[in-house]
Protein backbone atom coordinates (compact mmCIF):
# COMPACT_ATOMS: atom_id res chain seq x y z
CA UNK A 1 0.00 0.00 0.00
CA UNK A 2 2.92 2.03 1.19
CA UNK A 3 4.45 1.40 -2.51
CA UNK A 4 1.17 3.27 -4.24
CA UNK A 5 1.33 6.00 -2.08
CA UNK A 6 4.31 6.60 -3.45
CA UNK A 7 4.07 5.65 -6.95
CA UNK A 8 0.94 8.02 -6.64
CA UNK A 9 2.66 10.87 -5.57
CA UNK A 10 5.80 10.47 -7.15
CA UNK A 11 3.62 10.43 -10.52
CA UNK A 12 1.66 13.47 -9.26
CA UNK A 13 5.33 15.38 -8.86
CA UNK A 14 6.70 14.36 -12.55
CA UNK A 15 2.98 15.51 -13.83
CA UNK A 16 3.56 19.20 -11.84
CA UNK A 17 7.50 19.10 -13.34
CA UNK A 18 6.30 18.76 -16.92
CA UNK A 19 3.22 21.11 -16.69
CA UNK A 20 6.01 23.68 -15.62
CA UNK A 21 8.12 23.30 -18.02
CA UNK A 22 5.59 22.84 -20.87
CA UNK A 23 4.23 26.12 -19.75
CA UNK A 24 7.54 27.84 -19.58
CA UNK A 25 8.68 26.45 -23.00
CA UNK A 26 5.15 28.07 -24.20
CA UNK A 27 5.73 31.39 -22.42
CA UNK A 28 9.28 31.42 -24.56
CA UNK A 29 7.70 30.86 -27.65
CA UNK A 30 4.68 32.91 -27.38
CA UNK A 31 7.54 35.82 -26.40
CA UNK A 32 8.79 34.91 -29.68
CA UNK A 33 6.09 34.99 -31.84
CA UNK A 34 5.20 38.73 -30.47
CA UNK A 35 4.62 41.12 -33.36
CA UNK A 36 6.10 44.48 -34.22
CA UNK A 37 5.67 47.00 -36.11
CA UNK A 38 7.81 47.50 -39.04
CA UNK A 39 8.11 50.00 -42.00
CA UNK A 40 7.63 47.76 -45.28
CA UNK A 41 10.24 50.11 -47.46
CA UNK A 42 14.16 50.63 -46.23
CA UNK A 43 15.03 54.53 -45.78
CA UNK A 44 16.75 54.28 -49.66
CA UNK A 45 13.22 52.52 -50.61
CA UNK A 46 10.72 55.21 -49.16
CA UNK A 47 12.80 58.12 -50.74
CA UNK A 48 13.02 56.50 -54.21
CA UNK A 49 9.10 55.58 -53.64
CA UNK A 50 8.57 59.22 -53.21
CA UNK A 51 10.74 60.80 -56.34
CA UNK A 52 8.95 57.90 -59.15
CA UNK A 53 5.73 58.91 -57.86
CA UNK A 54 7.04 62.41 -58.08
CA UNK A 55 8.49 61.98 -61.64
CA UNK A 56 5.70 60.10 -62.73
CA UNK A 57 2.46 61.07 -61.98
CA UNK A 58 -0.06 59.29 -64.64
CA UNK A 59 1.52 56.21 -64.02
CA UNK A 60 1.50 53.47 -60.38
CA UNK A 61 4.25 52.93 -58.73
CA UNK A 62 3.85 49.65 -56.90
CA UNK A 63 6.66 48.86 -54.33
CA UNK A 64 8.21 45.42 -52.95
CA UNK A 65 5.69 43.14 -55.29
CA UNK A 66 6.21 39.92 -55.70
CA UNK A 67 7.42 38.32 -58.87
CA UNK A 68 5.00 36.34 -59.51
CA UNK A 69 2.35 38.95 -59.57
CA UNK A 70 4.40 40.20 -63.05
CA UNK A 71 5.26 36.91 -64.35
CA UNK A 72 3.44 34.15 -65.05
CA UNK A 73 4.67 30.95 -67.08
CA UNK A 74 2.53 28.59 -69.83
CA UNK A 75 3.26 25.60 -67.35
CA UNK A 76 3.12 25.26 -63.28
CA UNK A 77 7.58 25.02 -62.66
CA UNK A 78 8.48 27.64 -64.21
CA UNK A 79 9.17 30.11 -61.48
CA UNK A 80 9.13 27.60 -58.60
CA UNK A 81 12.63 29.28 -57.84
CA UNK A 82 11.64 32.43 -58.11
CA UNK A 83 8.42 32.69 -56.62
CA UNK A 84 9.78 34.24 -53.16
CA UNK A 85 11.59 36.67 -55.27
CA UNK A 86 10.68 40.43 -54.79
CA UNK A 87 10.73 43.48 -57.27
CA UNK A 88 11.69 47.17 -55.42
CA UNK A 89 8.92 48.68 -58.18
CA UNK A 90 7.02 48.31 -60.55
CA UNK A 91 5.55 51.16 -62.93
CA UNK A 92 2.48 50.63 -64.39
CA UNK A 93 0.52 52.21 -66.56
CA UNK A 94 -3.90 53.04 -66.11
CA UNK A 95 -4.29 49.30 -67.38
CA UNK A 96 -2.33 47.69 -64.76
CA UNK A 97 0.36 46.87 -67.67
CA UNK A 98 3.88 46.89 -66.33
CA UNK A 99 6.34 49.31 -68.48
CA UNK A 100 9.15 48.73 -66.59
CA UNK A 101 11.13 47.07 -62.97
CA UNK A 102 13.83 49.18 -61.42
CA UNK A 103 16.05 47.83 -58.49
CA UNK A 104 17.48 49.19 -55.91
CA UNK A 105 21.56 47.85 -55.48
CA UNK A 106 22.49 48.67 -52.10
CA UNK A 107 26.25 48.15 -50.81
CA UNK A 108 25.22 44.03 -50.58
CA UNK A 109 24.95 44.13 -54.58
CA UNK A 110 28.58 43.64 -56.42
CA UNK A 111 27.74 44.89 -59.65
CA UNK A 112 30.12 42.52 -61.34
CA UNK A 113 28.73 39.41 -59.42
CA UNK A 114 24.84 39.12 -58.61
CA UNK A 115 23.56 36.20 -56.82
CA UNK A 116 22.16 32.88 -58.97
CA UNK A 117 18.37 33.97 -57.72
CA UNK A 118 19.19 37.47 -59.18
CA UNK A 119 20.53 36.74 -62.59
CA UNK A 120 17.14 34.08 -63.11
CA UNK A 121 14.96 37.09 -61.95
CA UNK A 122 16.81 39.59 -64.48
CA UNK A 123 16.55 36.86 -66.80
CA UNK A 124 12.94 35.88 -66.61
CA UNK A 125 12.11 39.56 -66.97
CA UNK A 126 13.88 40.14 -69.66
CA UNK A 127 12.18 37.57 -71.85
CA UNK A 128 8.97 38.44 -70.86
CA UNK A 129 9.89 41.58 -72.28
CA UNK A 130 10.25 44.19 -68.90
CA UNK A 131 12.41 46.76 -69.18
CA UNK A 132 14.79 46.37 -65.79
CA UNK A 133 16.34 49.66 -64.37
CA UNK A 134 19.02 49.35 -61.98
CA UNK A 135 19.97 52.37 -59.73
CA UNK A 136 22.50 52.24 -57.21
CA UNK A 137 21.54 53.08 -53.64
CA UNK A 138 24.20 55.54 -52.63
CA UNK A 139 23.10 57.61 -55.68
CA UNK A 140 19.29 57.54 -55.88
CA UNK A 141 18.68 59.36 -59.11
CA UNK A 142 16.48 62.77 -58.50
CA UNK A 143 12.90 63.20 -60.26
CA UNK A 144 14.16 65.03 -63.71
CA UNK A 145 16.92 61.94 -64.06
CA UNK A 146 13.63 59.74 -63.74
CA UNK A 147 11.60 61.88 -66.06
CA UNK A 148 14.62 61.83 -68.61
CA UNK A 149 14.98 57.93 -68.34
CA UNK A 150 11.30 57.78 -69.14
CA UNK A 151 9.71 59.67 -72.09
CA UNK A 152 5.97 59.76 -73.76
CA UNK A 153 5.71 58.00 -77.08
CA UNK A 154 2.85 59.20 -78.63
CA UNK A 155 -0.47 61.57 -77.67
CA UNK A 156 -2.12 58.38 -75.68
CA UNK A 157 0.82 58.99 -73.04
CA UNK A 158 2.37 55.51 -73.09
CA UNK A 159 5.48 55.85 -71.38
CA UNK A 160 8.51 54.15 -72.64
CA UNK A 161 12.05 53.39 -71.29
CA UNK A 162 14.62 55.65 -72.91
CA UNK A 163 17.29 53.47 -74.66
CA UNK A 164 20.58 55.40 -74.93
CA UNK A 165 23.06 54.32 -77.52
CA UNK A 166 25.88 56.13 -76.12
CA UNK A 167 26.27 53.38 -72.79
CA UNK A 168 25.76 49.86 -72.71
CA UNK A 169 24.58 48.35 -69.34
CA UNK A 170 24.58 44.91 -69.19
CA UNK A 171 23.34 42.65 -66.56
CA UNK A 172 24.84 39.51 -66.37
CA UNK A 173 25.76 39.09 -69.85
CA UNK A 174 22.26 38.97 -70.95
CA UNK A 175 22.03 42.09 -72.72
CA UNK A 176 19.28 43.68 -71.50
CA UNK A 177 19.78 47.07 -73.63
CA UNK A 178 21.42 50.32 -73.96
CA UNK A 179 20.80 52.72 -71.34
CA UNK A 180 21.67 55.61 -70.21
CA UNK A 181 24.36 54.78 -67.26
CA UNK A 182 22.70 56.94 -64.24
CA UNK A 183 24.55 55.52 -61.59
CA UNK A 184 23.52 51.43 -62.44
CA UNK A 185 26.93 50.82 -62.90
Amino acid sequence: MKAIIALTVLTIIVMAVIAVLTREKQAIQQKRREYIKKKPLSNNEQVMYWRLVGALPDYMVLAQVGLSRCLGTKDSGGLDTLTSKNLDFVICDKASDVVAVIEIDTKNHNNKTLSKEDEQKYKALKKAGIDIIRWRANSLPSEADIRERFTLLDPSKKLRVVKSKTHQTSIFGIGIGKYRNTGAG
